[in-house]
Order: structure tokens, then C-alpha cells, then sequence
């Protein structure tokens, strides 16, 4: 049978939105022990009034299981969605007509209206319309002062307030809506670690959301991460990732826009640029959707998993599952079981510890080299920890980009960093006040024993010096003998 020892830590991390079939203490405190590192408050559903008390228990809860855990405020983003229909819905024939209009009172036969006031403006002939996440799609076939008409392409039922997309055309929405803007006022306010931004097209959109932030002078710095869920983005990812901390490989409108079968592709292609330009991805959308209903998840959406865990992703997330599921806990077990099988047939065929990425030539070559020698060290040395003390958090996703075989131990003095670099894959954040104070060796043989990684005569890898301004870097990797 091929099966494989399961590690007792997971390198790839969980992220699990929070929704009301988890969002009491109890079903918080469960999850965190099922595995999970990065808590996901959705603003397109969730009430600030009962966000707080979910931040509060999460806060808590770390404290207490004495686990870091970071939470991430997604900002809903301009999604556009159709306006009021009859609450049976309407049904759509294959080649039929219907008009979209600027407003409309109230439903009339065969006219549609959706949220954003200038659809029928940025809409030409020859654009697609995608209704239902795809399941419907139409065609923009005539197009008058008050409305465009469209012609239905792929039949099917709609309902109020589904999402529309619009592959190829070019609209002028803004990044940031009025809401996103009171959402991210309160996700700083409550110092969530991260925050996503929903449909980015462009670098642009990032730097306006960094910009509204340190505008804001929150005190502190939540890391951003960018939701790529557009063509335009995936068009624009290299100047994405120059300004961003994390992207998200957002399947769920990404796989809308573009065609099924170029999904997987870009999933690929996403996570292999990220990862050379050392920047965390979270994979994401539809992981174990049957899991919202059953106990069970498919073959289909455990070989998905399987698959992002081996193409490398630093964490995979849980939606609806975790959300609105029935079996929400279950869904977290289930994920880190596959994760630990999937890793631990990496560890046994030998993929981790061997560089076989494609580095652009622009990343710095200091950060890379350091950091791969490092990983090929702790596999040739059998080295059962690599510690890492890191006060910004850059030296641990350095460490954390050049996939070690060795589980990585981050050790930081500030609670804020141990937080963030816990979506970080392979990392062990462990907050030690004594950071700095004591002889870094000293510090790496106590973490490495207290953390139960290393014994007296075993080998652990220290690396620091990394940092955030190239000039200032002064990397060094020291062999250690606990």
C-alpha cells in the first residue's frame, strides 16, 4: 500500500473563513486545534458588531492554546451583481434577448439591471456577459443610449443579486468602494494582520490600497494580499508582485473569466512566479466544496489538494466549508491529513531540499543563494530544525521561499510578526521576549529542544542577517550542535 509516515507538522498552511457555522468560541477553538493558521472574516457577508466578538475569541484563543494565529479582513471589492428579480427567478432560452438598463424600479419581462451604474456604458458589441458564475452567459449584440441588448449564448435560471462577469471588457470601476473603505477603517482599527483586495487588475491597485493605509497611520502594518481572480491581473502579476505581500490564486471568478481548462495552468504558472520572487501564495476556491454537505470530500477535490501542496503553495483555504458547512471541522482535519500524506511522499521521493525553481534574474541573488544553500545544507546534514530569528518577518519568508527539508523555526520578539509569518510554509513562529538579548546560539539550542525538534547532539541550522533593504543585509548560516 502506498502509504506514507504522516510528519507531525504540516508545512502547508490552512486558512479557514469564519461564517456561522463557526464562528462561536467553541467551534473557533476546535478548529485552531484541527489546523488552522490564518482565520478569514469574508466583509462581503460578515457585521462589524459580530466581527468583533470573533476577532476577540480568536485573540483569546491564541493566547490560551498559546498558538499563533493570524487573521485576514477580505475586502468584498466592486463585484457586480444583478439587480432585482422575481424570487422564483427567471429562465433564459438559448437565443433569446434581453435588454440591460440603467435603472429599473422594479423587474419588467426580459430587462435586467445590475449594480454597478456603469455597466451599459463600458459594455461594447461583441463583449461576453457571464451570469451565475458562467452558468449562464450572453452576448452583447446591440447597443443603444439607455441600454444594451444581449442575446443568450448558454441557457439557464438566474436569481437576485448573482454575480456577473465580464471577460475582456474594460470598466472603470474603482479598486476600492465606498464599503471597502469603512472595512478596512475597522479591519485597522481591530489590527488584523492581513488584508486581501478583491479583483485586482493592475500594480496600481495595490499601491492605492498601501497608500489608504499608511494614510491612516494605523501604528502598525497589516500585509496586503492580492486576490488574483482577473485576466488583467494574471496579464500584470510580475508588477503585482513587486508591491504586494501575498497573492491569492482566487479560482472561484478567475476560473469564470477564463476558460476551465487554462485554470490549472495558471494556478501553475501563478505559484511558481510567486514563489521566485519570494512571495507567500494561498490557493484557494472550491477545495472541498462537497464537504459543505457531506462528511466526505471526492477523489476529484483531495488530488486538488494533493496537487497545490506539491506545486508548492504556502497555504490552500476553506470557504464556504468552513463558513456556511456542515461539517466544518471535519473539512480542516480532512485538509491537513492530505497535506501531511502529500508532504510526506515529497520528503521520501526527495523533492524538498533541491532548488528547482525558475528565479528571475531581477530577485536578489544574495536572499536566493543564502537561502538555497541553507535548504541544501539542513538535507545533507540532516539537520532536524533550521532557526531563524527574524524581527521583521523577511528572514523567515526568505527561509520559507527555499522549501527546506527541515521544519523552520522562526523565533521573533514581537507578537505582530509571529502572527503574519504563520501563513508562511514550513514555519514554526515561536514569540521569545529574550530575542537580542542573549547569545543567538544560546537562543537556538533552548527553542530547538523546547520545541521537542532537537536533541543534545543533534544538528540545527541558525540563519539571520536578512533584511528588507539590500544594502543592510548581512546574512549568515551557523552550524550548531545541540
Amino acid at each position: 500500500m502506498l502509504k506514507y509516515e504522516e510528519p507531525a507538522l504540516t508545512k502547508t498552511k490552512i486558512v479557514a473563513t469564519v461564517g456561522p457555522a463557526s464562528d462561536d468560541r467553541d467551534s473557533l477553538r476546535k478548529l485552531i486545534l484541527a489546523g488552522v493558521d490564518v482565520f478569514r472574516l469574508n466583509f462581503a457577508h460578515g457585521q462589524h458588531e459580530t466581527l468583533v466578538d470573533v476577532i476577540g475569541s480568536i485573540r483569546n484563543l491564541a493566547e490560551e492554546l498559546q498558538t499563533p494565529v493570524a487573521i485576514l479582513g477580505d475586502l468584498a471589492g466592486p463585484k457586480i451583481r444583478l439587480g432585482q428579480l422575481p424570487k422564483e427567478g427567471i429562465d433564459l432560452r438559448q437565443g433569446e434577448r434581453f435588454s440591460f438598463v440603467k435603472e429599473l424600479a422594479e423587474y419588467q419581462e426580459k430587462t435586467l439591471t445590475t449594480t454597478y451604474p456603469g455597466f451599459v456604458d463600458d459594455l461594447a458589441e461583441g463583449n461576453r456577459v457571464l451570469l451565475a458564475d458562467g452558468v449562464v452567459s450572453m452576448k452583447v449584440v446591440e447597443k443603444q443610449a439607455d441600454r444594451i441588448i444581449c442575446e443568450v449564448e448558454q441557457p439557464g435560471r438566474l436569481f437576485s443579486r448573482q454575480g456577473v462577469n465580464l471577460p475582456g471588457s474594460k470598466l472603470q470601476l474603482a479598486s476600492l468602494t465606498e464599503k471597502d473603505l469603512l472595512d478596512l477603517a475597522f479591519a485597522l482599527k481591530h489590527q488584523l494582520d492581513f488584508i486581501s483586495l478583491s479583483f485586482v487588475r493592475t500594480a496600481k491597485d495595490v499601491r492605492e490600497l498601501r497608500q489608504r493605509i499608511q494614510d491612516a497611520e494605523p501604528g502598525y502594518r497589516p500585509m496586503i494580499v492580492s486576490k488574483i481572480e482577473k485576466p488583467e491581473a494574471v496579464d500584470d502579476l510580475k508588477n503585482i508582485l513587486a508591491e504586494t505581500d501575498v497573492v491569492m490564486v482566487a479560482r472561484g471568478d478567475l476560473g469564470v473569466e477564463l476558460l476551465p481548462e487554462q485554470v490549472p495552468v495558471a494556478q501553475s504558472q501563478l505559484i511558481d512566479i510567486a514563489k521566485s520572487k519570494f512571495k507567500p501564495v494561498i490557493v484557494a476556491t472550491q477545495m472541498l466544496e462537497s464537504m459543505i454537505n457531506n462528511a466526505r470530500p471526492t477523489r476529484a477535490e483531495v488530488t486538488d489538494i494533493a496537487h497545490a501542496v506539491t506545486l508548492g503553495t504556502d497555504a490552500v483555504m476553506l470557504s464556504a466549508e468552513t463558513a456556511a458547512g456542515n461539517f466544518p471541522v471535519e473539512a480542516v482535519e480532512m485538509m491537513d491529513r492530505i497535506a501531511r500524506q502529500t508532504e510526506s511522499y515529497l520528503w521520501k521521493t526527495g523533492a524538498y531540499g533541491d532548488d528547482k525553481r525558475n528565479i528571475d534574474s531581477s530577485s536578489n541573488t544574495v536572499w536566493n543563494v543564502i537561502a538555497n544553500a541553507t535548504s541544501n545544507m539542513s538535507k545533507q546534514l540532516s539537520a532536524h530544525a533550521v532557526l531563524v530569528i527574524s524581527q521583521s518577518g523577511v528572514s523567515a519568508a526568505t527561509m520559507s521561499s527555499a522549501r527546506p527539508a527541515a521544519p523552520i523555526l522562526a523565533i521573533t520578539s514581537s507578537p505582530d510578526v509571529c502572527r503574519k509569518i504563520s501563513l508562511l510554509w514550513g514555519v514554526i513562529p515561536v514569540l521569545d521576549e529574550e530575542t537580542g538579548s542573549i547569545n543567538p546560539n544560546d537562543l537556538a539550542r533552548r527553542v530547538a529542544k523546547e520545541q521537542g525538534l532537537a536533541d543534545t547532539g543533534d544538528f540545527v541550522l541558525l540563519i539571520r542577517g536578512f533584511h528588507s533593504d539590500p544594502d543592510l543585509n548581512t546574512p549568515t548560516i551557523t552550524t550548531i550542535c545541540v
